[in-house]
């Protein structure tokens, strides 16, 4: 793999805080800027392995917290499952709801949204972070993926919704977030994946 994109990667692996629901700017500025300018898709890149390339490079600026960034590159590729799913998260993450879920639906049962239940769900019966929260909605929701067979990404955002309306604790927040952190891996790990053959 390129060497500074395996840099970039273990920079944004390292970090120390989870990504906010909705965060205000990119997490590092000049890191944002070295994923800008990463030399993985040039013009003679075939058009058929360009959608891999750019759903990594969403990926990237959104797991640095780089909204624009990463919608920019979602747009071009929104035929796309993984390119909806990016687009999707993006649009939850700058707080606008409805359009995070017509992404969702349209990136369909992705691959990662299955691993990301199966961690979620496991998640939220083996920890002590659901009993230590305040009754409510948002709990109710975090209960109910312990239960639920698929990843349910309106369900997920209806709960994001409400915390940041004031509606839910500081501990549902952060449950909320370790539970994002959870979405962003799998889905990451699915992008890369599938651009690895491009990389080497």
């Amino acid at each position: 793999m390129n060497n500074e994109l395996t840099l970039i990667v273990e920079r944004l692996e390292t970090r120390q805080t989870l990504q906010a629901l909705m965060p205000e700017k990119a997490w590092d500025a000049a890191l944002d800027q070295r994923i800008a300018e990463l030399p993985i898709i040039t013009a003679a890149t075939p058009s058929g392995d360009k959608t891999e390339l750019i759903a990594l490079m969403a990926g990237l600026h959104l797991l640095n917290e780089s909204l624009d960034a990463s919608h920019a590159h979602a747009q071009e590729i929104e035929d796309d499952p993984t390119g909806a799913y990016w687009h999707g998260i993006m649009h939850r993450m700058e707080g606008d709801f409805s359009n995070a879920n017509y992404w969702f639906h349209n990136a369909g049962p992705h691959p990662a949204m299955q691993k990301l239940q199966d961690r979620a769900a496991d998640w939220v019966r083996n920890s002590t972070v659901l009993s230590d929260l305040p009754e409510g909605a948002v709990r109710d929701g975090i209960a109910a993926i312990a239960r639920q067979v698929r990843w349910n990404a309106s369900a997920f955002t209806a709960m994001v919704a409400l915390q940041e309306s004031g509606g839910s604790s500081e501990d549902t927040r952060g449950a909320l977030e370790y539970i994002q952190h959870l979405e962003l891996e799998e889905l990451f790990a699915h992008t890369e994946q599938a651009a690895r053959h491009l990389l080497a």
